[in-house]
């Protein structure tokens, strides 16, 4: 299997994840177990970690009842795009507007739109 980095922000890349206690950070979280570059293999180590969650079970070690494996799969640019939008959200927060901010490619659940007053001469008489 060639695994890749799940950092790798140029590839496309599938990311098997396993929920589970992690005792480092104390608490339970979403752990990169591995990337791939390859559909196929994803789905194979997939299914190897969820099989032996349930070997786990089933030979009655103890496992938390939410721990399980899954997957996400990230288009190249994700992360970019992901740490974009946090940027355009903490700015928001703060009230602020700095330069440069409409050019960003933000995920696409997220948009930047800007209000534009209009400073024609005739709308002075309507601010009085």
């Amino acid at each position: 299997m060639a695994q890749v980095d799940p950092e790798d922000d140029s590839i496309r890349r599938f990311i098997v994840r396993h929920y589970r206690y992690d005792p480092q950070r104390r608490e339970r979280r979403h752990v990169v177990v591995a990337a791939f570059d390859n559909e196929a293999e994803y789905e194979a180590r997939l299914q190897s970690e969820a099989a032996e969650i349930r070997r786990r079970r089933d030979n009655g070690e103890t496992v938390d009842r939410r721990e399980h494996a899954s997957g996400s799969v990230y288009e190249p640019g994700y992360l970019r795009r992901a740490a974009n939008g946090h940027l355009l959200s903490r700015a928001i927060a703060r009230g602020v507007s700095p330069p440069g901010l409409e050019r960003l490619e933000l995920p696409s659940n997220m948009s930047y739109v800007t209000a534009v007053r209009d400073e024609s001469p005739g709308d002075a008489d309507h601010r009085q």
